[in-house]
């Protein structure tokens, strides 16, 4: 755990900040674009690269700063970290001294697509549910995993 400063960051000591750049992050990426390589799930059961690149594409979107909203089925920021007394062990793309996504910046198919694919995610892979009226389906995750991996190459330190 790490103190979370009144900026809202959380660094990382110098060992953590070069192993979520060249391990945790990267590794996750890869779970998420493994999920839809040719020859891929045709439905979830098919595939459990697809539900691990699922959860991956939603710890990724939260890291950029991006959660889905209840209220109104929508994107909302997800910028604060979890604490208890202060401290966290979440960790942001700005304790990696990237940047967080802004909702203003993306279109509407965009907003639209990611939006679909957190709140499957929430209810097909993160959560028991049963007929939740999730809209996350392959063409979803398919959609949405290009755009994932831009943002996420957008928002990194250069």
């Amino acid at each position: 755990m790490r103190p979370v400063q009144p900026d809202g960051t959380a660094p990382l000591s110098e060992m953590d900040h070069m192993e979520m750049l060249t391990r945790h992050i990267p590794y996750r990426k890869d779970l998420l674009t493994d999920g839809v390589r040719p020859g891929g799930a045709k439905c979830w059961q098919d595939s459990q690269a697809a539900e691990a690149g699922i959860v991956s594409g939603r710890i990724l979107l939260s890291f950029l700063g991006l959660g889905f909203d209840r209220k109104t089925g929508g994107l909302r920021k997800d910028r604060k970290h979890s604490c208890q007394d202060g401290m966290t062990d979440d960790v942001k793309v700005r304790d990696v001294c990237g940047t967080f996504v802004e909702l203003d910046e993306l279109s509407k198919y965009e907003t639209e697509t990611l939006a679909r694919f957190i709140h499957g995610a929430n209810k097909a892979c993160a959560h028991f549910t049963i007929n939740s009226g999730h809209a996350l389906t392959p063409e979803t995750y398919h959609l949405a995993v290009p755009i994932i991996c831009r943002l996420l190459d957008s928002c990194m330190p250069k």
